[in-house]
């Protein structure tokens, strides 16, 4: 068996914040009212900088924490919720924007907000079977252009930056993904959606009409959250048999940072105490894919991860999708 463990960790965030009084101000609303309704004080708007350009300096910031140059690695997986453009995809784009001489291979991986915990779990794979020794994964978002701000429920709710992780090969065994588990339950697929940007609604065939509605997030959250609510005890279940471990045994969980209600839902599902989990919301929002890796920064550079402690990464994804899976450091 060969450990996997992950190397490096860096993020990236645009440099201007926005906090929730800014979007009161916009939307005509008394002081306070965003930061009530979504739980979240600031997050990072996008101004000039593009998902690409995010991607880029997160990169960079994880090989200096791996001490790593970009010769390390032999292949990089995107791992976003959004294209930067249709095509090329947006690994190729990381490619180009790094610099890379060598014909290193590139791909993306797309499950909305579990991007980067799939992408995790297929360098894990790949790692396992020695195809690659060092994978470098980036997740990338600019969910602000896609805000509809007459939705009350979804303004302010999402922020925009980047993370990326290099995962690679151990000698230390004991350091590996114990288990993972995924599911999809499809009658939640209309439950978020942004129908625009595919064949469906190519603006080729939108002629009579604004496009920009097609642009935008939509969200049923309450549907959404019922849905969540119901499959997530026996899906949890699932995750943990396939890691043979006990919630007891976890030192520490890393959830997507999808929503205050959902965070508080999930606290109180696990029962777990506050330390142990890792919330990051109030100060940055949803971040799409990159909140879960932008949560794992946070982890491992600003708490007391010691070697042997057992990571649960879990989260909900648009599909509607399930995912998580179980590391030991």
């Amino acid at each position: 068996m060969i450990g996997v463990t992950i190397k490096g960790i860096g993020i990236a965030n645009p440099s201007r914040i926005v906090s929730s009084c800014e979007i009161d101000t916009f939307r005509g609303e008394p002081l306070g009212t965003t930061e009530i309704r979504t739980g979240i004080k600031q997050r990072r708007y996008s101004s000039n900088e593009t998902a690409g350009e995010l991607g880029v300096k997160a990169v960079k910031e994880a090989l200096t924490h791996a001490n790593f140059d970009l010769t390390d690695i032999d292949c990089i997986i995107s791992a976003s919720g959004t294209m930067e453009q249709a095509i090329p995809y947006n690994g190729a784009n990381l490619h180009r924007l790094l610099g890379l001489k060598a014909p290193i291979p590139t791909f993306d991986i797309n499950m909305t907000c579990l991007s980067a915990v799939a992408a995790i779990n297929v360098a894990n794979a790949l790692i396992q079977n020695a195809t690659y020794k060092n994978i470098l994964l980036v997740s990338s978002e600019i969910a602000s252009v896609g805000i509809d701000w007459n939705d009350s429920e979804v303004g302010g709710m999402f922020g925009d930056g980047a993370a990326a992780i290099i995962i690679g090969q151990s000698s230390n065994t004991s350091q590996r993904v114990l288990g993972s588990h995924f599911e999809t339950h499809s009658e939640g697929y209309e439950s978020c959606q942004i129908r625009g940007g595919g064949s469906t609604y190519h603006p080729s065939k939108i002629i009579d009409e604004d496009y920009k509605k097609y642009g935008l997030f939509e969200m049923h959250g309450k549907i959404a959250y019922r849905l969540t609510a119901k499959v997530m005890p026996a899906f949890l279940n699932k995750l943990l048999g396939k890691a043979n471990v006990e919630l007891n045994d976890i030192d520490w969980i890393v959830p997507h940072q999808a929503s205050n209600l959902a965070l508080e839902h999930l606290k109180k599902r696990l029962g777990v105490p506050e330390h142990k989990l890792i919330n990051i919301l109030s100060e940055r929002g949803n971040q799409i894919a990159a909140s879960i890796p932008t949560a794992m920064n946070e982890l491992f550079k600003h708490r007391a991860v010691k070697s042997g402690d057992k990571v649960l990464i879990i989260g909900t994804s648009a599909g509607l999708s399930l995912g998580g899976l179980i590391m030991e450091l």
